[in-house]
């Protein structure tokens, strides 16, 4: 009785494996397939300007942000190296009305064959967060091309930290830009989300959020766009010195996720591949001693 138990073991193991074989097959298959796929949307900010806000006069492909990136010359003053990389990151997203798309059409809610935990959990859990998706890894943002104020900031300040220039982030309730240092320690402001170079400190701007207001008026903003923005710096504000601290929970679990998807599919394969492989090589020598026998 006690060999037939073993039996019936060595059975549901032997299925069990199987099946985690192929399940593992399956989903580094999907991932493979993923690599060949954009997470950017066809057409984007070509043939669907009804129901975007902001939209760059050319949109960049992600490969030409990116090289405009590697191009910023780390030789400049901080101040025009920050200009220079607020335009590239306002050409590099298109600002889309976030709550409104479709968030599948636009990849906000990340593609099962781009990251099948943050899919799940986009589509199971109920998370806002989730089924619109905002990436912590810059070059995924850049790589999506669609963004708001938060993720054009945290582009910013990867860029500058990529580049030694000290940043924050400043989030105020409805709006968020980045404040950089200059080589005389004293600090500026910029607006990446509108392109906009604020030329003012972060004490300034609280004193007098009218001059704030005049930029954006003298960059082609409306009236209406650039008073709310001014209430916007009337509020109350957070600072975050880097991306991690501004999305640390996200941040942790998006780059573990990333690392999971090949890594548990690879284990499985390995520890199923061994076991099929054990087994046959001790049932084969089941049999020979049979046969000696």
């Amino acid at each position: 009785m006690l060999e037939r138990s073993d039996k019936k073991k060595s059975r549901w193991l032997h299925a069990l494996a199987v099946i985690s074989l192929v399940f593992a097959l399956l989903l580094m298959g999907v991932n493979i397939y993923g690599l060949t796929q954009p997470i950017r949307k066809p057409g984007l900010g070509v043939t669907d300007h009804d129901k975007l806000r902001f939209i760059p006069e050319q949109v960049w492909s992600y490969e030409d942000s990116l090289s405009a990136i590697n191009a910023l010359d780390a030789t400049l003053p901080r101040s025009e190296f920050a200009s220079a990389a607020n335009r590239v990151v306002n050409q590099s997203l298109v600002h889309v009305s976030w709550n409104e798309v479709d968030p599948r059409e636009y990849r906000q809610l990340v593609p099962f064959w781009e990251n099948y935990f943050l899919w799940a959990i986009g589509k199971f859990s109920g998370l806002p967060q989730f089924e619109r998706y905002h990436y912590s890894n810059h070059k995924r943002n850049l790589e999506r091309g669609i963004g708001i104020c938060g993720d054009a900031s945290t582009i910013l300040s990867s860029i500058m930290d990529d580049y030694g220039i000290p940043n924050r982030i400043i989030s105020f309730r409805g709006h968020v830009i980045v404040e950089y240092e200059r080589e005389n320690g004293e600090f500026e402001l910029i607006d990446p989300d509108f392109g906009v170079e604020l030329g003012m400190t972060l004490d300034g701007l609280l004193e007098n959020p009218e001059t704030a207001k005049e930029k954006y008026l003298a960059a082609g903003y409306s009236e209406k766009e650039s008073e709310n923005l001014r209430r916007v710096y009337q509020t109350r504000y957070f600072v975050f010195d880097d991306t991690f601290h501004f999305m640390s929970k996200r941040y942790i679990f998006e780059t573990v996720s990333y690392w999971m998807k090949w890594l548990m599919p690879a284990l499985l394969i390995l520890v199923s591949v061994v076991y099929l492989v054990r087994r046959s090589t001790r049932k084969g020598a089941g049999k020979d001693l049979a046969h000696a026998n």
